[in-house]
């Protein structure tokens, strides 16, 4: 099984793109993870520009995704919401087939005791009109991330790998559904 982890965060050292790393390092013997972490190199997305006139960044990341089996986004929560520059990137996706029905894991990670909650939602609101197949079973939030990585941004939390594994085991199911 192939898949895709994208990190919503464009800050260095956030937790949510250490989630992927750890869900890398985690990966059953038969499944890879490549981590997309470059949504900051995603510019403004403009519905005026043709097809054709997709930008070489864009174009790179919807390859990618067509190649994947299934997708994980991890995302922080911004002002109780998807960061901007993650809206920005599935704005470009809206007229791509690059999703459409594809399995996808929603992740976050947040220091608070909500686990970035409040992304979540809106988030798998905006995945689904996307016409993907959120992977409920699989997804999952992370709450009080200072306590559950080290100061190298390394997973120590047992809970949160087994999360992951049943993680895992979902998006497999899915993909194996698809």
């Amino acid at each position: 099984m192939n898949l895709l982890g994208i990190s919503g965060s464009v800050r260095s050292g956030s937790y949510n793109l250490a989630l992927l790393k750890a869900m890398k390092a985690l990966c059953p013997s038969d499944t890879s993870l490549a981590i997309y972490d470059q949504i900051k190199q995603i510019p403004t997305f403009d519905p005026e520009l043709d097809d054709n006139e997709t930008p070489d960044s864009v174009c790179s990341l919807i390859s990618m995704m067509r190649a994947a089996d299934g997708i994980i986004v991890s995302t922080p929560e911004y002002a109780h919401g998807v960061p901007g520059a993650l809206k920005n990137t599935l704005d470009w996706l809206v007229s791509s087939d690059a999703l459409i029905l594809k399995p996808l894991v929603v992740t976050s990670v947040s220091t608070s005791g909500l686990g970035g909650v409040r992304s979540h939602s809106p988030l798998t609101l905006i995945l689904s009109a996307m016409n993907t197949n959120v992977v409920v079973e699989g997804s999952m939030n992370v709450p009080y991330a200072q306590n559950k990585f080290n100061s190298d941004l390394i997973l120590t939390d047992d809970l949160t790998k087994r999360a992951i594994e049943t993680s895992f085991m979902a998006m497999r199911q899915a993909v194996k559904n698809s």
